[in-house]
């Protein structure tokens, strides 16, 4: 188990993707970096150069978009499964029956012409729903307005500026807290623990937040730049 609260750090302009993990006491828990030329999607995370656990996408990233990634440990076990998802900001499913109610979430968000924010499911390696990280509700609420006409007239980094904050589940409930800090040249992420949870759960999770802040960093930099 590491010392909360983890810092996710990016470089400013990272021909590899990589994010360096800190904790509590400064000290480098593990470095998280994507392989570029490799036919499918794959992220490692290592301290020392020995590698801790992989991500890997089992759809080919040359003829595919990737959407479902196995999380493994470093004899190449399968923990588990993250699941790319989209969620809405317009939910009636306590109105509706389940069915009709995406239906109907579908026509409200076309017709206030209003974002879909990424979301990952993460299953269990028989298919079982066991966790998520996900936008936590101001976030989402925030995400919807129209900021980037805003920031795309000011030259630069201010999207650096946007902080969203994320929620991470295991079970029914939220185990750890991220957000992303307000910074100007190095993107920072803290994540504060706020459940209980074992080793091997902290694992999946912690594997998820890599994968998650790899997308959401560049779904930021598209949205305001």
């Amino acid at each position: 188990m590491f010392q909360y609260p983890l810092n996710f750090t990016f470089r400013y302009f990272p021909f590899f993707p990589k994010i360096t993990v800190k904790d509590k006491s400064g000290e480098i828990v593990f470095v998280a970096k994507k392989k570029i030329f490799a036919s499918k999607e794959e992220v490692y995370l290592t301290k020392n150069e020995k590698i801790l656990y992989s991500i890997i996408s089992q759809e080919s990233q040359i003829t595919e978009i990737p959407s479902n990634w196995d999380i493994r440990d470093w004899n190449g076990n399968i923990l588990a499964t993250i699941k790319d998802d989209f969620l809405s900001t317009i939910d009636t499913s306590k109105i509706f029956p389940k069915g009709a109610s995406i239906f109907i979430d579908m026509e409200i968000q076309r017709s206030l012409n209003l974002r879909s924010i990424k979301m990952y499911r993460i299953n269990s390696i028989d298919g079982k729903h066991i966790g998520l990280v996900t936008p936590d509700p101001k976030t989402l609420v925030a995400l919807q307005l129209p900021l980037d006409r805003l920031i795309k007239k000011i030259p630069g980094f201010f999207y650096r500026f946007i902080t969203p904050s994320y929620y991470i589940r295991f079970g029914e409930e939220t185990k750890m807290v991220l957000k992303k800090e307000r910074t100007l040249f190095i993107d920072t992420y803290k994540m504060e623990e706020q459940g209980l949870f074992n080793n091997s759960e902290e694992a999946i999770l912690l594997n998820s937040v890599v994968l998650s802040l790899l997308y959401e960093r560049d779904s930021l930099k598209f949205m305001y730049t």
